[in-house]
């Protein structure tokens, strides 16, 4: 059981999650719906989405190994995060496809993935402090929730349409500044040479429990993230709601999933890894065959309550499990590996769930996902080295 209390490093870890997922809040629910209204088809949406996903894929193991190699992931994040906010300040000033489409790839680069070393980094840090990880995530769900729904039907209200990319830029800047303040003592044994490094990150890639929790990550939290995508649409074109709705979505979405996340470790203690996984894929399924079965807006926002269950285990005993399981000289690398194969499978995913949408329905994105989770229930009851 983790101390409860703050001292400084976890204070600074809850308000750091807080501050850089409210950057998540005000752009992922309405870059789609943006780029929709922009006059961009939904194949147009996804070949945007896709190659940003490809370019960010070719560079993202480079800010893990960099992270384990010089033992400061601060200074890796914070330039991401200071490149974000220069990069979405320019993407926000294009209309036209293909300076759009560039920038947007750019963006992405130093936008995508990030969370992942984010957590590889917050998960040292409350295990150095002996604190609770849970909690200090259900802050970044929190900090999501504001931007939104507080921040963004604020906005709103003023005549602003997302993305909000003003708030966006001021807090990368401001997170890019406070992660570097945020007291952090190396538990790993500084490798003394490149070599090291290398038999360390060729052992990972030979790691079985590693490899499945890929595979997990796929057919989880992957294709969730890339179908609610497209949430934004779902609301205003197929269920013909108003652009307010998708702030009460979100609402809906992150309440619940700040409540759970802040017990999910306490719950997770007592739980088999099998029974946890296996809840994960269960919510998913259950969720999306909602979403998937019925046109009413109250069964949408009552199975997107669901999601808090979901992200509990995929961002919470996911991330552990890694921590667990894999060799502390190579856990940035191996966070960033797992950024970088979901990064493969959502540029896949996007552009084929681009095609779904253009010349089918919205629906049609939520079977898969269903089919997806079920999947990934079956892996789990077939694979017997989870609780050992």
């Amino acid at each position: 059981m983790k101390k409860k209390g703050l001292n400084k490093a976890y204070l600074l870890v809850c308000i750091f999650y807080t501050v850089y997922y409210i950057t998540l809040g005000v752009f992922y629910p309405y870059a789609n719906l943006y780029y929709e209204r922009l006059g961009f088809s939904g194949s147009q949406i996804g070949l945007m989405t896709s190659l940003g996903m490809i370019a960010a894929m070719l560079i993202t193991p480079l800010w893990g190994i960099l992270s384990d190699k010089f033992k400061n992931p601060r200074a890796v994040i914070a330039f991401l995060l200071a490149m974000a906010g220069v990069s979405s300040l320019i993407w926000s000033m294009q209309k036209a496809f293909v300076p759009v489409l560039i920038l947007s790839v750019i963006f992405a680069v130093f936008r995508q993935n990030t969370s992942s070393l984010i957590d590889a980094f917050g998960v040292q840090v409350c295990d150095e402090q002996n604190k609770d990880f849970g909690f200090a995530r259900s802050m970044g769900s929190l900090g999501y929730l504001l931007g939104s729904f507080v921040i963004a039907n604020l906005l709103f209200a003023f005549g602003c349409s997302g993305p909000y990319m003003q708030v966006y830029v001021f807090c990368s800047f401001v997170g890019s500044v406070m992660i570097l303040f945020i007291p952090h003592r190396h538990q790993m044994e500084s490798s003394k040479s490149n070599e090291k490094l290398s038999v360390h990150l060729v052992e990972l890639l030979k790691n079985r429990d590693y490899l499945f929790i890929l595979m997990m990550m796929l057919l989880t939290i992957m294709v969730m993230d890339t179908v609610m995508n497209y949430a934004g649409n779902h609301l205003i074109y197929t269920l013909h709601q108003s652009d307010s709705m998708i702030g009460i979505a979100s609402f809906a979405q992150v309440f619940p999933e700040i409540l759970i996340l802040m017990v999910a470790n306490r719950i997770f203690s007592k739980m088999k890894t099998s029974q946890i996984f296996m809840v994960g894929a269960l919510a998913q399924i259950v969720r999306f065959t909602l979403c998937a079965s019925s046109s009413s807006i109250v069964v949408f926002l009552a199975a997107t309550a669901l999601n808090g269950v979901s992200i509990a285990v995929c961002s919470v005993a996911y991330v552990s499990y890694i921590y667990q399981k894999v060799n502390p000289n190579v856990l940035n690398s191996a966070m960033a590996i797992y950024a970088t194969v979901y990064t493969i499978g959502s540029a896949i995913l996007n552009q084929v769930f681009g095609f779904v949408y253009q010349y089918g329905t919205s629906y049609h994105l939520f079977w898969i996902s269903a089919f997806t989770a079920m999947i990934a229930f079956v892996l789990v009851l077939l694979n017997c080295r989870l609780d050992q």
